[in-house]
Formats: C-alpha cells, structure tokens, sequence
C-alpha cells in the first residue's frame, strides 16, 4: 500500500495489531518521508534510526507471538525537542543544553512507548519554547508544509509540519499558551489541549506557571482522543497532575454519539474576547464554522458580550520563575548563544519584583472571575483560533491585522493564552483556508468537560474533512 502515510495513528496502529502492516514497514516508510521532506522543512532534528528499528522488529515479534503492544502499537512518533526521550539530546531547543542527554523518559514519553509508539527521534521547537514561531539558535527556521516561507507555528512548529507533512502520524506536543492550537491552526490540523494536569508532567523541570500542558499532535480527532487515553493519569513528578475518574471515561467514547453530547447546550461566539482582534477573512471562516457547528450539533447560540481581561503582561511574567529556576544560571556567561527573547527574559529577571508577580496573580484572578461568570451563562465558547493564518518562517515580533499593528501576543495568542491561565481545555478545528492557508476554529469548553471539546471537533470532522496533508505531500 503506497499510501500509508496518508493514514491516522490509530489506522496504522490497528493494522500492526491484526498482523496486517509490520512495524517495520511502517519505520522504514517514515525514514524515506523525512529523508525526502526534512531538509526543505528543517522539522526532524534528531533520528535514533538504531533504537527505533529494534523496537520496531520487537513489536512486530510480539504480534507474531499473539501479544497486543497496545493502542499505538508500531506507529513512529517524534518527541517535540523540549520533551525528553531517554539517551535523545535533552537541549531545550537552546545552545546552553547542547550537549545535555536526558537521562530517562519523561511521563508522557513512557506511557506513549508502553502503548507500543515506536519513538524515533526529536522534533524542532523555539528555544525554551517561548514564542509561536519555530526558529532557534541550535536549529534555525522550521517551515510550513502548506507554504515554505510561512511559519507551522510554535512552540510544537516541527511537530506540526512532521505531521501536515506525512514523516510521522503522530508527535508529541505541548501548550503553555496555545503552543498545539497555535500550530495546528497553522498548519491545518486538529489541535487539543487538555484540562491542565490531566496528563501528569515530570521530571522534566516543573512548570511554576501553572500553564502548560502536554497533548497530541495528530491529523484526525480519534488520534488525539486515543493520545489522551493513553497519556492521561497522575504521576509523583507533577503536584498538579490530576486522578482519572472512576470509572474512568475514555475520550474516544465522546466521539460515538457526539451530536447526543452536544445537543441543547448553550454557546456563544466571540472573535476579540473584549482586547483582541481578527483578520477580516479569518473572522468570516471562522464564524461561518461556527454556525455550521451550532447547526450540526443541534446547540444554543446565545447573543453574549464576551469581555476578558487582557492576559498578555501576566501571563508572561507567571512564566518568569521557571526562567529563574532552570536557565537563569546558566545563561549568564553565554547571553550571546540565545535567541533574542529569550536573552531579554533573561536579562530581566533581576528586575522582577514581588509586587510585579502580584499584580499577575492578581490579573490571573480577574480572568478566572470573568471566565467563570461567562460560563455560568454558558457551556462553550467559540472563538477564532489565531488572528491571522501564518505569517513569516523566521518569525515576527508583530504584524498587522485588518491595517492595525499588534504584537506577537496579540497576533498568534490572544484567544489561546487565556485558557491556559484557566486550565481549561480547548481544540482547533481545521475551519478552511483563507488565501490558500490553513484556518483554526477554537472551542473552549469548562475543566474537565474535554469530551465536549473533542465531540465537536469529530462532529466537524464528519461535516467538513480537511485534508490529511498539505498540498505538495500526498
């Protein structure tokens, strides 16, 4: 079958369990992709073609012997470089870690490898996985399948042009403020971020922000509920890491009788959330989904003002303690080896007061209090997922939207952001394309309601397919 990096995860995955695809196969085929993709797209920068051929051939004996490797049995995945993959380089996407090699797996590492994931190797990300470009010092400029001198977005930018490019069905992903909703709008895929601390983190360096979460970055809606299945749970790493319900509901049930899970709830639809703003053509696909989806899902559109506080400034600084803790050390005699906001996170942190993290624990309580009050009236919300579609490789510290100038933040994150200060759990839904590049429609649903999250992105998936790939690599 010459079309098998075309298929989901999971089709793979249950081929390798039936006997019908070899691991092997499979492994052999993404090599060839990467061979013939990396180098226009810089995506994949690390291979352990030894490591991931032995493991392979070892699920490929376990069939023959009878034993099922599990849920992702035989499928090649790549480990987003800010993750850690025991004997893989532990760099952080930064010149500082270079050389530094993880001495185990982390969580989500370990549970992807005992359901049978073949891991492969790394790939790129921004360094310290700081903006929503993919462009560092140690790796240079990842690219966009859907269009080279676009970016795929960041932080999980090589993840997602992995993906949309067909070397892997599926990769590791993290989202600190839309870092898989951000990519995957970007490159046209679907793109979940969980509740916070429903996949339990560690030891990889704790987030003292309380924002990130790792997740799925996958083509179809049942990979991402089946990543979720297999990742989710506590462990002693993570303080924060949250118990499965028992019983425990797995997420590929919300995609059996999703409409039935849908049906009657009340949303409402916002494309500024009272601070941002939207790209003409971007808001008008995105709205037109939306409504498909209201119809599709048999909800309730309720007419209401949606007004945030603005999080930028505070979200930022919740993250200035973990530059404090891991790298602030380090970097002090090697400014020169950084990518440049880095280098002026960095430099500030002496000047970080007390009363300035008050006051950003003050505004993360100000959005919990206005989200809070927005959810009493509702059970989702449906936003744009990003502003605008791509813009440069390299990246851009602001652009323009509809003639106006807006930083970075406003332009890639300001409907992602808030919800990772929230905890709550959201998906970017492929919406179409706007000038030929790929759109997001986000959905944001209240903690521990991911199953609204994920039905009606499958909803949507039934309704309006996107294309598994990006033009070019079919």
């Amino acid at each position: 079958m010459t079309d098998l990096w075309t298929r989901d995860a999971w089709e793979l995955a249950d081929g390798v369990r039936k006997g019908d695809l070899s691991a092997v196969e499979l492994l052999d085929l993404s090599f060839e992709r990467i061979e013939a993709h990396n180098e226009d797209l810089n995506a994949v920068c690390y291979l352990d073609a030894e490591g991931a051929r032995a493991r392979a051939t070892e699920i490929d004996a376990l069939v023959a012997d009878g034993v099922d490797p599990g849920p992702f049995a035989g499928v090649p995945m790549g480990v987003k470089e800010l993750a850690q993959a025991k004997g893989f380089p532990d760099t952080r996407a930064s010149k500082l870690y270079a050389d530094r090699v993880a001495e185990a797996d982390c969580t989500e590492v370990a549970r992807l490898r005992a359901a049978g994931a073949v891991i492969v190797g790394l790939t790129t990300a921004p360094e310290f996985g700081i903006p929503s470009f993919t462009n560092s010092p140690l790796h240079g400029v990842t690219r966009n399948p859907w269009n080279p001198e676009a970016t795929p977005g960041g932080s999980s930018g090589g993840s997602a042009a992995a993906v949309a490019s067909g070397m892997f069905a599926a990769c590791t992903g993290s989202d600190g403020g839309g870092s898989i909703r951000i990519p995957s709008s970007y490159s046209g895929l679907p793109g979940l971020k969980t509740t916070f601390g429903l996949i339990g983190c560690g030891p990889e360096p704790f987030d003292t922000g309380l924002t990130s979460v790792h997740g799925p970055m996958v083509r179809s809606v049942r990979d991402a509920a089946r990543y979720v299945d297999v990742t989710a749970g506590p462990t002693l790493f993570d303080p924060t890491s949250l118990p499965k319900p028992a019983p425990f509901e797995p997420l590929t049930t919300s995609l059996d009788a999703a409409r039935d899970r849908l049906r009657g709830r009340r949303v409402a639809w916002s494309s500024t959330l009272g601070y941002g703003v939207c790209d003409t053509g971007v808001e008008e696909l995105t709205h037109a989904a939306a409504r498909q989806l209201v119809d599709e899902a048999g909800l309730e559109l309720v007419d209401l003002d949606v007004v945030l506080p603005k999080p930028g400034r505070a979200w930022g600084l919740l993250s200035s303690p973990n530059l404090a803790a891991w790298a602030y050390e380090d970097a002090q005699d090697r400014l020169d080896d950084l990518d440049m906001l880095l280098r002026v996170s960095v430099e500030g942190l002496p000047h970080l007061r007390a009363h300035h993290l008050g006051r950003a624990v003050r505004r993360r309580q100000e959005l919990l209090n206005a989200t809070a009050a927005v959810f009493a009236d509702i059970d989702l919300l449906l936003t744009p997922t990003t502003a605008t579609t791509a813009y440069a490789a390299e990246g851009v510290l602001s652009g323009p939207v509809n003639g106006e100038e807006v930083n970075l933040m406003i332009l890639s994150a300001a409907f992602t952001a808030p919800f990772n200060m929230t905890g709550q759990p959201g998906v970017s839904i492929p919406a179409g394309l706007v000038d030929g590049m790929p759109v997001g429609l986000q959905v944001v649903a209240r903690r521990h309601e991911d199953d609204a999250c994920v039905a009606a992105a499958a909803l949507m998936e039934q309704a309006r397919p996107w294309p598994k790939l990006a033009p070019g690599y079919s």
